[in-house]
Formats: C-alpha cells, sequence, structure tokens
C-alpha cells in the first residue's frame, strides 16, 4: 500500500515539474464554469458590470448565423480575466448558443492537448477567432483597440467591404 502511494504522489510530483499538471481548466471549456462556485468569482463581476454597445451588438447579430467564435484563455492570466467576461457579455447579448462560441483553456504555456489545438497558432490569450461561414476572418488578441465588440465589429466589416 505505501509502495502505491509514494509512487502516486511521485508520479503526480513529476507531472507537476514538468508542467503537465494544472489546477486549470485546459481544453474544451463549458460555458457554466465561467459562473462556477470556483471561478464565478473571478468572471461573473465583469460579466454583470459589461454594458457592450448596443449599435456595434445590433449590427453583430445581423450576421449571427455566418458567425461563430472559438475563444482561447487562460484561467491563470489576467488578460483573460479582464476581458473574457465582455466576451461572454457580447455573446448573450448576440443571442449566441454554446454552439456559436467555443471556449478553449490553456495551460501557462498556452497549450492545450485537443484534436486541432496547434493549428490555431495561439501565441497570447485571451484570443478570440472570428469565423464567417465557417472561414476564419480575423482575430481579437489579448486587449481590445477601442472596445471588445467595437473590434468584433471592425473584423466583421474589414471582411464584408473586401
Amino acid at each position: 500500500m505505501i509502495r502505491v502511494v509514494v509512487t502516486l504522489t511521485l508520479l503526480i510530483l513529476g507531472m507537476a515539474l514538468q508542467g503537465q499538471y494544472t489546477a486549470y481548466p485546459v481544453g474544451r471549456v463549458a460555458n457554466h464554469m465561467f459562473f462556477s462556485k470556483q471561478h464565478g468569482p473571478v468572471f461573473e463581476p465583469g460579466f454583470k458590470a459589461y454594458n457592450p454597445d448596443k449599435e456595434s451588438i445590433e449590427f453583430l447579430k445581423k450576421h449571427k448565423k455566418q458567425l461563430s467564435f472559438k475563444c482561447v484563455l487562460g484561467f491563470w492570466c489576467s488578460d483573460s480575466k479582464e476581458h473574457v467576461p465582455a466576451f461572454l457579455k457580447i455573446m448573450k447579448e448576440m443571442g449566441m448558443d454554446e454552439e456559436g462560441y467555443r471556449m478553449y483553456g490553456v495551460d501557462e504555456n498556452k497549450q492545450a492537448a485537443f484534436e486541432g489545438f496547434n493549428a490555431l497558432r495561439i501565441e497570447f490569450v485571451p484570443t478570440v477567432i472570428v469565423y464567417y461561414n465557417k472561414q476564419e476572418i480575423g482575430r481579437w488578441v489579448e486587449s481590445p483597440k477601442e472596445t471588445l465588440e467595437q473590434d468584433l465589429l471592425r473584423i466583421l466589416q474589414t471582411f464584408l467591404d473586401k
């Protein structure tokens, strides 16, 4: 019995030292986790307080059926903690369901072990990848130039103006 406990302890310690063990969600993250007992205190206040620009939301809503989003974040990252609540509020105001936007957590090395992750080419978090009819049309990375919804609107308008 002691041998099993020692082996498991060494295995977990080894994984932690190699950066393979994390207390943060990594991979696909269900949207309800941002409002859970564990993560709600970090994300919920910003979600409740954020008031997105209504004109930007209305324009985005007109293209809701063609739009989809992937948001890659680090639960450990201060930029993610600051800006992801706004992203979640924008998705709610647009009426997007979980199929319209997917959330993915990464570890401190900005890595996650799920199929297709490397193809996302994530360098900084948070990163919101914007798709129009399943084709990537742009990215919002780390912090907004104006507001998040205005930056998303600009990505869409640039694509539509081509």
